[in-house]
């Protein structure tokens, strides 16, 4: 910004320069100058926050159809963590021979260990 001696300094040399006659007509003139270009800054800058929002509203429909998508599968992974020890509980009737339902799960559990990369 301008301070104001450096103001007065462009005034005087304007009136020295341009006379006493001319320096109102182009004080006018500069003036115009100054709206038409605050007048075309601002239709810029609604034009620009217009195309923003169009694009937000872009954004917005297409993450839509995504979080429904996605809400499934989020709770799907809640389901599978939540699965703790008791994920092969036998819920079948006690077997006549073989190995214990007991003897099964620890097959299970021991299968399951060796099969899962570790972290």
């Amino acid at each position: 910004m301008l301070q104001s001696g450096e103001i007065v300094i462009i005034l005087v040399l304007a009136l020295v320069v341009l006379g006493p006659r001319r320096l109102p007509e182009m004080a006018r003139r500069v003036g115009s100058w100054v709206t038409e270009l605050r007048a075309a800054a601002r239709e810029i800058s609604r034009g620009l926050e217009s195309e923003v929002a169009d694009f937000k509203e872009v954004g917005r429909d297409l993450r839509a159809p995504l979080d429904e998508v996605k809400k499934p599968l989020t709770e799907i992974r809640k389901d599978m963590r939540g699965l703790g020890s008791d994920r092969f509980e036998w819920k079948g009737p006690k077997p006549l021979s073989g190995p214990t339902p007991a003897e099964a799960m620890e097959d299970l559990e021991r299968i399951e260990s060796e099969t899962e990369p570790e972290e």
